[in-house]
């Protein structure tokens, strides 16, 4: 089949994926790459003496990045639907490789003592506002760029960028590790994971630069359709119920992530006898049966909708919650069963994801459409990127508990029941939503 005809979507099209796929993947590495270095932020970053409250302080580090991730997809929204898609995600992308690459020249605790974490804190900030401003840019302009009857497949592609970016750090990880060595690794290779990060900014930019702009936005701005502010639309009494469902909708997904795929290199470590590299073979593992269930969902709401597939998947999640984390927990079961135990969690939970870029974007017209994704899916992440720091600090606080937990399940029962809750979360803003999968992108306001 001609490239150009795959799913329906022409060259041009497939032009603008490149460039969308593009800073989608360098948000994932950046957001992968801080998950995979915890144990090294709460190391280097934190006095030591507490375990678990380096974890939690490091872990809130990184979900502080997500806190300011809305405001981002306000600002870059509002850029994104007045002045262009395109114009947009070259401000954010260049934003992200100047961010990333400057926080990797961080002094550590011992260098700098208080005053490396607020710095650490004070970039991650920044990061997130020109994150946030990543994803209704690249979700809005390639759902304008593709046909009805494709929009969840392709939708789930662009979202492959996710696992793709988190897969590469994985790697990148493994590579400086094994250089480096546990102790190399923890004074000076950790710093290379951002320098790395500029890597896909150029390739990024080199594509960017090159891919036309929203044909759907070009013709709003000829006919004079552009608004003034995006946001007052956004937040009408017309737009305010799609905004709260695709909230909710990226609460429940946030919250899920967080759990699972964002857990995983933290706590298999920490809570079984698998040591480094296996436990990464595992999460690598797990991230490409994510990536199955994002083009698995997606192809499937083109079918049946976005409404019935949200519903499958958040069924499945309740029904593996507790079997799947109680083999994550218990060592005994081998690295094996707990890979595939992982990556089938991870496929029923976050899997979904392949449905969102076509379930946000068909909430919203043309003229508001950047900014209403923008600012509902980076909303969710205000709650729901806690999940993780709330089941640790609901279990326990303090390095006798670390070690008891193998023998008293504590985690495990808190980890699977926060699983159940993000799966409600997500299965309410199906039901709260109108079914769009119909839906004509060239409607106006």
């Amino acid at each position: 089949m001609p490239r150009s005809k795959l799913f329906g979507v022409t060259s041009t099209g497939w032009s603008v994926f490149r460039g969308a796929f593009a800073g989608w993947f360098l948000d994932s590495f950046d957001l992968s790459m801080m998950f995979l270095l915890v144990p090294t932020i709460a190391a280097i970053f934190f006095p030591s003496g507490n375990l678990t409250f380096a974890l939690i302080g490091a872990f809130s580090i990184y979900f502080i990045s997500l806190v300011f991730r809305p405001l981002g997809g306000v600002i870059f929204g509002h850029v994104g639907d007045k002045y262009g898609r395109k114009t947009s995600m070259v401000i954010t992308l260049i934003g992200l490789g100047i961010v990333i690459f400057l926080t990797g020249l961080l002094p550590t605790y011992a260098e700098a003592g208080i005053l490396a974490p607020m710095v650490l804190i004070l970039l991650r900030m920044i990061t997130g506002i020109f994150a946030g401003g990543e994803y209704g840019n690249s979700s809005a302009i390639m759902m304008e760029s593709t046909p009805r009857k494709s929009r969840g497949r392709v939708g789930s592609l662009l979202q492959g960028g996710y696992p793709m970016g988190y897969t590469t750090a994985a790697i990148a990880f493994l590579a400086l590790r094994f250089s480096y060595g546990a102790s190399g690794f923890a004074t000076e290779g950790w710093r290379f994971m951002f320098f790395i990060g500029v890597v896909p900014v150029i390739i990024g930019l080199a594509i960017r630069l090159r891919m036309p702009e929203s044909q759907l936005w070009s013709d709003a701005k000829k006919k004079k359709h552009i608004k003034k502010s995006p946001i007052r639309i956004v937040f009408s009494r017309k737009y305010i119920g799609a905004f709260l469902s695709g909230a909710l909708a990226m609460t429940g997904i946030a919250w899920l992530y967080s759990l699972t795929l964002g857990y995983y290199p933290t706590i298999l470590p920490i809570f079984t006898s698998i040591a480094f590299p296996t436990t990464i073979y595992i999460v690598i593992a797990a991230i490409l049966a994510s990536f199955v269930g994002y083009f698995t969902s997606g192809y499937v709401s083109d079918i049946i909708g976005r409404k019935k597939t949200i519903y499958i998947f958040s069924i499945l999640g309740i029904i593996f919650a507790f079997p799947s984390v109680y083999v994550l927990f218990n060592s005994s079961y081998g690295a094996v069963p707990i890979a595939i135990m992982a990556s089938i969690l991870a496929f029923v939970t976050t899997g979904i994801y392949g449905v969102i870029p076509a379930f946000l974007s068909e909430k919203f017209p043309t003229e508001v459409r950047d900014t209403g994704v923008g600012s509902s899916f980076n909303s969710g992440f205000i709650i729901g990127s806690w999940s993780s720091v709330i089941a640790l600090a609901i279990a326990g606080s303090s390095d006798a508990f670390l070690s008891s937990v193998p023998k008293t399940g504590t985690l495990l029962l808190v980890t699977a029941a926060l699983i159940i809750v993000g799966e409600v979360l997500l299965f309410a803003s199906a039901y709260l939503s109108k079914e769009t999968y119909k839906e004509d992108l060239e409607k106006t306001e």
